[in-house]
């Protein structure tokens, strides 16, 4: 059972791989760089990011590069996205509204809507703002208050925290694998032109290759 679930993971790695990408041209120091050490607990594959960041929202709403990723990801294996509160005055407040967001399963309606109230229209300024979003997804003050003081939800914003600070995290956009591999997104285009369709690709064969092979 085991061996053939890793020629199934194999098999979905190989279909991902574009015509214009081999495994063989995926170099260490180019399209990423085995870190000096290795934080085991880390999810397969975490995307940190920040509302106040113009490049994130790019990165998702430009190239979709969270949502192809986790769509082609080997079986078993998760992608999650992490916010990192070191980012604009409300980046603690919002790491938490993104956990409550995570422990209800809400991402996809409150990711933009935060995205367009920090950085569009400049309606989120405080927390009260941050809440009214979700007031808008359908979730009552009420129950967000109450979300906002469980386990779960302290405990993903700890976990937050914690992972960007272990693997000592600088800049947003920023993809790790395996806790072992960051991604280098500027090497990624090297060999692809300006193609959208082409980087987001390349990027997400790229985190199959490092999840399967673990070069």
């Amino acid at each position: 059972m085991l061996y053939q679930t890793h020629i199934k993971s194999a098999l979905v790695f190989l279909t991902m791989l574009s015509p214009f990408t081999h495994a063989s041209e995926f170099k260490s120091g180019q399209e990423y760089q085995v870190m000096s050490h290795n934080v085991s607990w880390m999810p397969d594959t975490v995307e940190f990011f920040s509302f106040y960041c113009r490049p994130c929202y790019l990165f998702n709403y430009e190239y979709h590069i969270g949502k192809t990723v986790s769509q082609n990801m080997p079986e078993n294996t998760h992608f999650v996205k992490y916010h990192v509160s070191s980012m604009g005055s409300l980046g603690n407040e919002l790491t938490e509204a993104w956990a409550v967001a995570m422990v209800l399963g809400i991402e996809d309606k409150i990711e933009k809507p935060l995205f367009d109230g920090i950085q569009k229209n400049h309606s989120v300024t405080n927390a009260k703002d941050i809440e009214y979003i979700f007031n808008m997804a359908g979730v009552s003050t009420e129950s967000y208050e109450n979300v906002k003081n469980t386990l779960p939800v302290k405990s993903l914003i700890y976990k937050q925290n914690e992972a960007a600070k272990e693997l000592r995290v600088n800049s947003t956009p920023s993809v790790y694998v395996s806790g072992k591999y960051f991604i280098n997104n500027g090497g990624v285009g090297i060999s692809v032109g300006n193609s959208v369709e082409n980087y987001t690709a390349r990027f997400s064969s790229l985190v199959n290759y490092l999840l399967i092979t673990k070069p």
